[in-house]
């Protein structure tokens, strides 16, 4: 080999070098820059959630406690000193509303901190959800679980769903002026279904991207999970969204 093809050898593995290091520090740089992204996402989204999960904490604490705690006190009121009968009768219709509140309270202290998902699951937890909501008299409520069997409970990603439900459901309450609220289960060939329907006002779906019910960010949390959701809804015929995502039914995952 003469000088000149050595020299044009060296200079090709140098420059070959070189375009391969700037390439993986381009492609390291990149990865960097997308994982910092989504940890932002989820940091942004976490915070939403724990924003949406206090505003159903003080809806709770207002529908449900707020009512056993002024019924205790109207009791209070209406005790008479002079009838020892019917105070003592008074006096227990008290402790048996304060005992009413202490559970609804450690109840709800389980809920927010996601323990009654993590310990019970995914199904557990919207009943309890929606018979809180249904407590309310407000509403007609309805749960349809077509699930039969589901082997493995995925504690995160149940957590995950039910926070999505509640938004769901907290939309449909403060938007959709709704008096009906049905929330199907379903499960197939690996992938979970959570659907909710309501029967109120309904709104122009190509317009939620521009309003405020956060429906773009619930759309970016279902995806993080892998899965996709769908929001079906027209004026005065109430909307109907369906969440779909992958939940593996293997004893061993």
């Amino acid at each position: 080999m003469s000088e000149k093809e050595l020299l044009i050898a060296i200079v090709s593995t140098i420059l070959l070098f070189l375009i391969s290091t700037v390439v993986i520090v381009l492609s390291v740089v990149r990865y960097m820059k997308k994982n910092y992204q989504h940890r932002q996402e989820l940091l942004t989204m976490e915070m939403q959630v724990q924003e949406q999960t206090r505003r159903n904490l003080a809806s709770d604490l207002h529908d449900n406690i707020g009512q056993l705690l002024s019924l205790t006190n109207v009791t209070i009121g209406s005790i008479n000193l002079h009838d020892p009968q019917k105070a003592e009768q008074k006096l227990e219709d008290v402790k048996q509303l304060v005992s009413r509140s202490i559970k609804e309270l450690r109840q709800l202290s389980k809920i927010v901190h996601g323990e009654l998902v993590l310990r019970d699951g995914l199904i557990a937890a919207i009943q309890q959800e929606l018979a809180w909501l249904e407590r309310s008299g407000y509403y007609q409520v309805s749960f349809i679980n077509n699930v039969t069997e589901l082997v493995t409970q995925h504690a995160d990603k149940d957590l995950f769903l039910y926070r999505l439900l509640q938004e769901a459901m907290n939309n449909a309450i403060k938007h959709a002026n709704a008096s009906k609220l049905e929330v199907v289960l379903g499960y197939t060939e690996d992938r979970l279904t959570i659907q909710v329907t309501d029967d109120g006002i309904g709104f122009d779906t190509t317009l939620m991207h521009t309003g405020g019910l956060g429906l773009t960010n619930m759309q970016k949390r279902v995806a993080i999970l892998g899965g996709s959701m769908n929001i079906m809804s027209s004026k005065e015929k109430g909307t109907c969204l369906t969440i779909i995502v992958p939940y593996s039914n293997d004893k061993n995952s």
